[in-house]
């Protein structure tokens, strides 16, 4: 598996964050706008990702409900892997070859607040999934909201849509949908008036049917809305991480509903992803061989460098094997000829003394201490030697 890139609307940004390493297979080409002609529609050339490659229809339009997921998912890095991840378990429904990407536009702000908040007994619109509390209403009183919240825990924290969208005589139109429908490791609330906040550690597999209930909801809902009528559906379980965690949440399963009015029991796959960080426990005590290597591999770089203090780095596993990993270390260096120095000794330790498998695809991030990005180091199956970016 190839190390790639992160799809994104600035083609110019991506071209200079990947370096010559980027593959671009041909695309369709669509003129460029000058002064106040408006922007034809059309799709970028499809950029190589991480997780997926498809085209993204030009002009790029920003989520409808955008925001919402952010404000629930904890960092930056969690949100990457949700819309990464989706896109990732959305190749198999929606064929890159003949779908290109574009941002949910079909649910609205409103309507994602909706489908998050808890069961009422309102019939009008959207029905929200999460259950109402443990005497069937949707609201509590201040004194009684702590007690309350532990019994009955929010399962769903948010949901995020993206469109598949085929060339059409009329311009592109969504051929197909993807939901993440994104459920708490943990439920965090805060009690009323600034008080102090709760954490109820949540049963999984009671999580897991909850989440099952609730995307079958949703396809059932979405079904009677004109705009879904006739759409392929698929949709994706992604568990959060706990709070604090260094490392992202994970898919855990996904189903093709296709134009179906529900999700069957058979429709869900199960999927088998995981990040470790190294060094850490959980990776010495669940991958400990890969452990060792990475701490090997650290000592080898100490052993000419005093200055180096160690390396964190990240590993993405599928299927219990591990798929690809990045390194950083943040370093001080003094001159440029002990920067260019402390990349030669990585280089080779790369090519001559890497202890992982050639298939897995390394990118070292060399930082100075205060953060600065100093040297990027990538390796690939294929290559012959490490490409190296200053």
């Amino acid at each position: 598996m190839k190390w790639k890139q992160l799809v994104i609307p600035t083609i110019a940004s991506a071209l200079l964050l990947s370096g010559c390493s980027m593959k671009i297979p041909m695309g369709e080409e669509e003129a460029t706008p000058t002064g106040d002609e408006t922007a034809a529609e059309g799709v970028t050339q499809a950029i190589e990702a991480r997780d997926s490659y498809y085209q993204m229809v030009i002009p790029f339009k920003p989520a409808a409900a955008r925001g919402l997921a952010q404000r629930q998912v904890s960092s930056s890095l969690e949100l990457e892997e949700v819309e990464l991840g989706l896109m990732r378990h959305s190749t198999d429904a929606f064929d890159p070859e003949k779908f290109a990407y574009q941002e949910g536009q079909l649910l609205n702000a409103e309507d994602v607040s909706r489908l998050l908040a808890r069961k009422d007994k309102s019939n009008e619109g959207l029905t929200p999934l999460n259950p109402a509390y443990a005497d069937g209403k949707a609201e509590v009183e201040d004194d009684k909201f702590v007690d309350a919240n532990k019994k009955s825990p929010l399962y769903l924290a948010s949901i995020v849509e993206q469109n598949y969208m085929t060339k059409e005589d009329s311009g592109y139109q969504v051929g197909g949908v993807s939901f993440a429908l994104i459920l708490n490791r943990e439920y965090v609330f805060q009690a009323p008036n600034y008080g102090p906040t709760y954490t109820v550690k949540l049963d999984q597999k009671k999580v897991i049917a909850e989440g099952e209930r609730m995307a079958n909801e949703l396809v059932s809902q979405l079904r009677k809305r004109e705009d879904f009528k006739d759409l392929d559906i698929n949709v994706a379980l992604y568990m959060k991480s706990t709070q604090g965690s260094p490392t992202p949440g994970n898919y855990i399963k996904s189903a093709f509903v296709g134009t179906a009015d529900q999700v069957k029991s058979g429709d869900w796959k199960a999927i088998d992803e995981k990040y470790y960080y190294f060094p850490s426990t959980s990776a010495t005590s669940d991958v400990r061989e890969d452990a060792q290597k990475f701490t090997l591999f650290s000592d080898r770089i100490a052993d000419l460098f005093p200055d180096y203090s160690g390396m964190i780095g990240k590993g993405f596993y599928q299927n219990g094997d591990l798929s690809r990993m990045e390194i950083d270390i943040p370093i001080q260096f003094y001159s440029r000829a002990e920067l260019v120095g402390f990349t030669q000794h990585v280089v080779g330790l790369l090519e001559n003394r890497w202890e992982y498998s050639r298939n897995v695809p390394v990118r070292i991030n060399v930082t100075s201490l205060g953060g600065d990005p100093e040297v990027t180091i990538v390796f690939e199956d294929g290559m012959d030697s490490p490409k190296v970016y200053f």
